[in-house]
């Protein structure tokens, strides 16, 4: 199994920074509430299951894998002043401010897709105190957290070598222009998946050869009352 490693920003941040986690254990609050069956919609007379978006093992899957990176400290965060963000952090952590934030010109991403009606035309850059290296042939995926729960800050994503280069720096956020208050300590930032490296190409299937495949599977998928694809088709994924 390969391993993927992180690496303290410096001794004094490791001293209270939430260390990263694989992402299974950070599973949204909005997920844990969803019921997994709409009862009003169940009939196993007639046939029929009226299964929800928690019997859907691709949202799982992806709300579940890799890992994530947290806030390292409280962040007061005051996003209103469309010139401006206001940010601050607990008076004994003020002399981290300047390694934890840091800011882009306008000019680095004026052409960037941005509603500025929401969202702030400035991006917030936050050390997380991590960095994440992987074994030689894997890149890590940087994104948001897939299916979290809404939060002020939408991270940028992007795709980084981190077999040849440790992560190392801030990660840009996206932030609601109508926020103010706090961003809570441990609270998921960044979701990083990491992906082995290989050359793709495409191939454009004729139907003739795609039917018979895709009726097969969708006969299969549809042969049991819920859980067909988690049976027959899912490969389980484990981040340790």
């Amino acid at each position: 199994m390969p391993t993927i490693s992180f690496y303290p920003f410096d001794e004094e941040t490791s001293l209270f920074t939430p260390e990263p986690e694989p992402a299974s254990k950070n599973v949204p609050d909005w997920y844990k509430k969803q019921p997994a069956e709409i009862k009003m919609a169940t009939s196993y007379e007639y046939g029929q299951v009226g299964s929800t978006v928690k019997k859907c093992m691709p949202i799982f899957d992806s709300m579940s894998a890799g890992y994530i990176f947290k806030a390292p400290c409280d962040i007061y965060l005051d996003g209103t002043n469309p010139n401006r963000l206001t940010y601050s952090v607990p008076t004994p952590l003020k002399h981290l401010e300047e390694k934890l934030f840091a800011t882009h010109a306008l000019q680095q991403y004026d052409e960037y897709p941005i509603n500025t009606e929401k969202e702030h035309k400035h991006l917030l850059r936050i050390m997380p105190f991590w960095s994440a290296k992987t074994p030689p042939g894997y890149s890590t995926l940087v994104l948001p957290p897939l299916h979290g729960d809404i939060g002020p800050l939408r991270a940028i994503p992007g795709f980084i070598d981190t077999d040849k280069f440790i992560t190392d720096g801030h990660f840009s956020f996206i932030v609601d222009r109508t926020f103010v208050g706090v961003i809570k300590r441990g609270t998921p930032l960044a979701q990083l998946i990491p992906v082995r490296r290989e050359d793709w190409e495409m191939r454009l299937v004729p139907f003739e050869e795609s039917e018979p495949e895709i009726m097969k599977q969708r006969l299969t998928l549809r042969s049991v009352f819920v859980n067909g694809y988690k049976m027959f088709f899912r490969s389980k994924k484990e981040y340790k």
